[in-house]
């Protein structure tokens, strides 16, 4: 059987594909027969992901998006589909690395025929419903081992665990996924049970019981997943976007439960939207990028990242925003440059999100992705380290106290523009690495035990981010900088991404001030120098 696994390399968690060390950069499209599978190959990518639905049901019950394929378990076993569109990538890659990202969210008729297991405002399952549990686990168990079985079997690398609204464990009822059976267990531990429609608005102990169930979840699925592949492959998972979704009833923040768990080897989330990502500023993490690689986990970044040519795929008025749209040919090639250089100089795995087919199906795209590709694999034999002399912490228990959109969401805007690079972490690992840094930034929507404590005992300088301040702009916290003796790499607003090897600044039409003998490798208004 072929072998994966998340080690150090390079001072980061780095993906190995039997003992050898990978380039972390793959290629996933959701509309399988719109592929550019073909172009990828040729450019020399052999690192893939792809669909594989459960169930044949829509993966956002806000939008109502439809099935992009069928499913494998409606209305029988049909493993044929799996098969087909697994063959598509090795007709296009005859040795592709592949790591399916496999929805398990049942089939309706499951659903259908469990009305107690559901959420309360919606027809889909509860997350803590253990019949939904086991049912889930159950097909989990032939599907892998359906895989095993196969002739391309020693084809897949590993397995991305997805479920929940837009396959990234959001709960189907964008309320926490609430439902008798979570009603249910939190009484048994509490002794408080909500009735249907109750509210709970004012139980912060509820809101983070939600968040540690799916994060559970996730586990124990992960875990169940490798005791299938006999340890021997890698497993993760999308979760945690505290950054981007700082809100309770996403239920996204206990990150730092699966931070602890020895089944989920990586982490992923897309790239942050904010301002539809708009061309001059970071787009950063949604999540606590530096905690997942202090406590050996890789992270993978979904580069779903627009282009002039990219449409929406129907005539849903959701899909017709200007999200789905991308900016001009130019712009693209920047904003394609900047996401990958972000990945790079964070020293992170990263797979383009060609969502419906073709968004990356001009010349100068490949060969853009092609000349970064080669740059990653080159820097399999760096220091990928961070450089950065700024550290920013966060407590997910700030967020269950209250949302937190204003301090925690927009104040990364003020931070990707501030001329320096940084890193982020949960509150809860600052004592291991408050050491490390020169100057700290403490976000505190609310009030914990946690960041208290930190700020307490911080002996460098720091910077405390509330609701009143948290309007600062790049000036001001560049001013922060200048006080504190913090080098900066540009006087005026710029994307700055730095690691031991590397250094990239970018931004709009930003003047560089970095000087001395580099190695221009990337061309343009977003620059990437070689430091080593």
């Amino acid at each position: 059987m072929i072998t994966s696994k998340i080690a150090l390399h390079g001072d980061v968690p780095t993906l190995f594909v039997n003992d050898t060390p990978l380039a972390g950069v793959a290629y996933i499209t959701y509309f399988t027969e719109n592929n550019r599978y073909e172009n990828f190959a040729k450019a020399g990518f052999r690192l893939y992901s792809m669909p594989v639905f459960f169930g044949r049901q829509t993966i956002n019950e806000v939008s109502k998006f439809p099935p992009f394929m069928d499913g494998i378990y409606d209305d029988g076993v049909h493993y044929e589909v799996f098969d087909r569109e697994i063959g598509r990538i090795l007709d296009a890659c005859p040795d592709a690395m592949i790591f399916p990202r496999v929805n398990c969210s049942l089939p309706r008729e499951w659903e259908d025929a469990h009305p107690d297991e559901l959420c309360d405002s919606c027809r889909r399952a509860c997350f803590s419903s253990d019949l939904w549990f086991e049912e889930t686990r159950r097909l989990l168990t032939d599907f892998i081992r359906h895989v095993r079985s196969a002739d391309y079997a020693d084809h897949v690398i590993g397995y991305q665990i997805a479920g929940g609204n837009t396959e990234e464990w959001f709960p189907f009822d964008m309320k926490g996924s609430v439902g008798l059976r979570v009603r249910e267990k939190y009484a048994a531990l509490t002794g408080k049970f909500y009735e249907k429609g109750e509210d709970y608005s004012g139980d912060t102990e509820f809101y983070a019981f939600l968040s540690k169930t799916i994060a559970q979840r996730i586990d124990q699925l992960a875990s169940h997943v490798k005791t299938l592949v006999d340890g021997q492959q890698v497993v993760g998972a999308f979760y945690g976007y505290t950054l981007e979704c700082p809100w309770r009833h996403t239920a996204h923040l206990a990150l730092g439960e699966l931070l602890k768990s020895e089944s989920v080897d990586f982490i992923c989330s897309p790239a942050s939207y904010m301002e539809t990502r708009a061309f001059g500023i970071d787009h950063p993490c949604m999540l606590p990028l530096d905690s997942l690689k202090l406590h050996g986990k890789l992270y993978f970044v979904e580069n779903d990242t627009r282009t002039d040519l990219s449409r929406p795929p129907n005539d849903q008025l959701h899909y017709n925003q200007p999200i789905w749209y991308g900016p001009d040919r130019k712009t693209s090639l920047e904003v394609i440059k900047q996401h990958f250089c972000r990945a790079l100089l964070h020293g992170h795995a990263q797979w383009w999100f060609d969502m419906w087919g073709g968004w990356y199906d001009a010349p100068e795209f490949m060969a853009l992705l092609q000349q970064t590709l080669g740059i990653a694999a080159d820097s399999l034999g760096l220091s990928r380290k961070s450089a950065a002399k700024v550290a920013v912490f966060l407590d997910e228990n700030a967020m269950l106290q209250k949302d937190a959109d204003r301090e925690v969401y927009h104040f990364r805007r003020a931070l990707g523009l501030m001329g320096a690079a940084y890193d982020i972490y949960l509150v809860s690992d600052y004592p291991k690495v408050c050491g490390n840094y020169s100057f700290c930034i403490f976000m505190e929507p609310a009030k914990t035990p946690a960041m208290t404590r930190a700020i307490a005992s911080c002996s460098c300088p720091y910077l405390v981010i509330t609701a009143e301040n948290c309007t600062i702009t790049p000036s001001e916290l560049r001013a922060h900088l200048k006080k504190s003796g913090i080098p900066l790499r540009a006087e005026s607003d710029a994307v700055v991404y730095e690691s031991e090897s590397h250094l990239f600044i970018g931004g709009n039409n930003t003047p560089l001030s970095y000087s001395g003998k580099t190695q221009l490798i990337l061309d343009g208004i977003g620059r990437l120098y070689r430091k080593k």
